[in-house]
């Protein structure tokens, strides 16, 4: 079960309350990879023999906007990421936190791989058009 912004054992009140019980049940926290490590422990388990068939499943009760900190009363885990993110870019005042994550991502791919700027309009221009047909969308720009 992944979700980001659920309490402890959500999973488990979720599939209890669709009468699915007696089976074990991994909750997943991993931000914007939780879907893809909710699948890969899926597979995993699968792979390894240890189950015949996996579900993997998501939910969230999302705010509108970009994702952001929440709970104000404790240090937020991300921080030696933005501190190794502003070592490749610098803070940007007023832009989502993930925008820069992912954006310096990009830098360091970049650096690495030699990817060109041209792969990441690309990119940009199938969000963007996803975006525009999505209410819901952080970003709808055109």
């Amino acid at each position: 079960m992944g979700w980001v912004y659920a309490d402890s054992c959500a999973g488990q009140k979720v599939l209890y309350e669709t009468g699915m019980t007696g089976i074990p049940i991994f909750n997943v926290n991993n931000n914007c990879s939780t879907g893809s490590s909710a699948l890969f422990l899926a597979r995993q388990s699968v792979a390894s023999g240890l189950v015949e068939c996996a579900l993997a499943l998501g939910f969230e009760q999302m705010t509108p906007g970009a994702l952001g900190m929440v709970f104000s009363d404790r240090p937020i885990p991300m921080q030696t990421f933005f501190e190794k993110l502003f070592e490749v870019i610098p803070s940007v005042e007023g832009v989502a936190m993930a925008s820069m994550l992912f954006g310096g991502a990009g830098v360091e791919h970049q650096k690495k791989y030699g990817t060109k700027n041209e792969t990441f309009a690309k990119i940009a221009v199938k969000a963007r058009k996803h975006g525009r047909a999505h209410e819901r969308a952080i970003f709808r720009i055109s």
